[in-house]
């Protein structure tokens, strides 16, 4: 069995989002990362990088509700 949490979990540090899943950024790896933790896994102001399966992905591009 795999270790990753899923969501509506964060993947970094464990908190259940279940009533707040849109402020999730979510990897093809099917991980989430909330808002605080993506801020510390961040390669640029655009960018980060998926602690489980190392992808880069657009900060904005990777929230399940966009402005």
């Amino acid at each position: 069995m795999s270790d990753a949490v899923h969501p509506p979990f964060c993947y970094v540090c464990k908190k259940d989002f279940t009533t707040t899943m849109e402020i999730l950024h979510y990897c093809i790896c099917d991980v989430a990362i909330c808002d605080d933790c993506v801020n510390s896994i961040k390669k640029s102001d655009t960018v980060w990088i998926c602690p489980h399966c190392k992808a880069e992905n657009d900060i904005e591009k990777t929230r399940l509700i966009r402005d």
